[in-house]
């Protein structure tokens, strides 16, 4: 009985981290739980209720979310927030994330007298095995796609802890806790609270960055509909927007505002082509800050 709720306190907080990537690209509150403010919780509530027709109280937000409560919520409550995250039912999100199941440890017989110099050698082998850092393996998806993202496109920060590459994906030595920061020119940001080592393969959907796929489409796509395209970029590019081209060739960068980067995207003359974002920021929803840097050999050779 206890092995069961241990699972479904493990799966609830599997479904947490799902519903903080949902929220995430949905309302654009890129929080962690405990720092959600009132507004963030009533937005949250507003767009449950719309996608779901129903919603979950203040009080339970503050209760599962906010704090780190060990009661399991109601089933019905679970089957609202899973298909929140585009599941049919709790049931069919916990199928489609089995947890591995938990090798059972086969009792040791009872040594005498004649073991103990064995066994004080195995305790000293013991406690340097757990004087050994505690890692965590961590790999990255498309969201979208399912595909795998190397570690080499994103930027990652975990505080005092060491991040190394491995194989394709991240080990972590956990020594603290800390909040573990991802990001990447192509994919939204990720934060997550990470106290405790997880002695499995930890899997992290990263949402892709629309704006900047569609910078990056445009600058290597041709279209005789220049004016869609500037309303497209009047659109998603913040009147404030201070834009960046670093020219390394000749280890110098330009500075470009709104109006001046649409046009030089979308009109024939002096176009740029074959972008590469380097770095962008958002205000109010619109990029604000953007870096970037022409791939003049890739156009060259086209």
């Amino acid at each position: 009985m206890e092995s069961t709720k241990k699972q479904e306190r493990i799966y609830f907080h599997q479904l947490k981290q799902k519903l903080r990537i949902t929220v995430e690209t949905k309302l654009e509150i890129r929080k962690d739980f405990k720092d959600w403010s009132g507004a963030d919780i009533q937005s949250f509530q507003i767009d449950l209720e719309q996608s779901c027709q129903s919603t979950v109280s203040e009080k339970w937000v503050y209760l599962h979310f906010k704090n780190e409560s060990e009661k399991i919520p109601r089933v019905d409550v679970l089957n609202l927030l899973s298909r929140y995250c585009g599941y049919k039912t709790w049931d069919d999100f916990k199928y489609q994330n089995k947890l591995e199941p938990e090798v059972k440890k086969k009792p040791k017989p009872k040594r005498g007298p004649l073991f103990l110099i064995p066994i004080t050698l195995t305790m000293v082998g013991i406690f340097w095995w757990y004087a050994e850092p505690n890692y965590t393996m961590l790999g990255f998806k498309d969201a979208y796609t399912h595909e795998l993202i190397s570690p080499e496109n994103l930027i990652v920060s975990f505080g005092k802890n060491k991040v190394s590459t491995k194989g394709g994906m991240l080990q972590l030595t956990i020594k603290e806790s800390d909040t573990l920061r991802i990001d990447g020119a192509y994919y939204k940001p990720y934060e997550q609270t990470v106290e405790e080592p997880v002695n499995d393969t930890v899997w992290v959907e990263l949402w892709p960055d629309d704006y900047a796929l569609m910078l990056n489409y445009f600058s290597r796509a041709e279209s005789d509909d220049w004016e869609k395209r500037q309303l497209q970029l009047d659109e998603a590019i913040h009147d404030e927007a201070k834009i960046f081209q670093s020219h390394p060739q000749h280890e110098g960068i330009e500075m470009l505002n709104k109006q001046e980067f649409i046009d030089r995207l979308i009109l024939p003359v002096n176009s740029l082509k074959n972008l590469d974002i380097q770095h962008i920021q958002y205000r109010e929803g619109k990029i604000y800050r953007l870096r970037f840097v022409q791939k003049i050999e890739d156009y060259e050779n086209e």
